[in-house]
């Protein structure tokens, strides 16, 4: 089961990396600027797998995140694609739509999509077969929209609020802390980095993220270690 785990380390780690939208210059957040990384995935000191990000502007004003990972471990694997469209208005983050599409071995309908409603301010989803209303407020994001506040913060040496976000028909309130600075190694040198950390006590579950500081606070690593030990750790290789 804790091999399992690995491939859900993907999922969680793509929905807690990425960067901020704007609707007009005045609405713009500091860490707006198109990106595209790619990482490899670490476990035990093995390469299991790949992942990449990208940061895109729609026509249409709007912004785009998409992750893509695919990793292979023993007999296991999986593939997945998420991508969240969104906007900022007077600074403010607006997910419209979140959506995974998942191929794991040994499960099945493991897709999600969320649509938010803010003129309303209701969000509707799906997973597996279940669906869910629920009242939307301002400030809740989606998987991964919930990074921009954390880049933003970094970015302008402010202090990272508590996020709450929208997972599977429920809301998640994560608190996060700097730990401080740290040289980490990459495929393209040593980046010197800030370490942000995310304690789940309730699911016994911590995240570890490594942005870089000479490069718009882009994440450059991430480690999931739950109950005490390591999964898996997201290390770019080129962005």
């Amino acid at each position: 089961m804790k091999r399992f785990s690995l491939l859900s380390f993907i999922a969680v780690i793509a929905a807690t990396l990425i960067t901020a939208p704007a609707k007009a210059a005045e609405t713009s957040l500091t860490a707006l600027k198109p990106y595209s990384i790619q990482y490899k995935v670490v476990h035990d000191g093995d390469e299991v797998g790949t992942a990449s990000r990208k940061l895109t502007e729609l026509t249409n004003g709007q912004w785009q995140i998409a992750m893509e990972s695919d990793i292979s471990y023993y007999f296991l694997s999986d593939e997945r694609k998420e991508s969240s469209r969104f906007e900022v208005q007077d600074g403010q983050v607006f997910p419209i739509v979140y959506q995974r599409l998942a191929e794991t071995s040994l499960r099945s309908d493991r897709n999600i999509v969320q649509n938010f409603d803010w003129d309303n301010m209701i969000e509707q989803g799906s997973y597996q077969g279940d669906q869910w209303t629920q009242p939307l407020k301002p400030g809740y994001l989606d998987q991964l929209t919930q990074m921009l506040l954390i880049r933003e913060h970094l970015l302008t040496q402010k202090p990272i609020p508590a996020i709450d976000i929208s997972y599977r028909g429920s809301i998640r309130h994560h608190e996060f802390k700097v730990l401080g600075q740290e040289t980490i190694q990459t495929d393209k040198g040593p980046v010197e980095t800030a370490k942000v950390q995310l304690n789940e006590t309730k699911r016994e579950r911590q995240t570890n993220f490594w942005f870089a500081l000479e490069h718009d606070m882009l994440p450059m690593q991430v480690q999931r270690i739950k109950e005490g030990e390591e999964q898996a750790k997201l290390i770019a290789v080129d962005w």
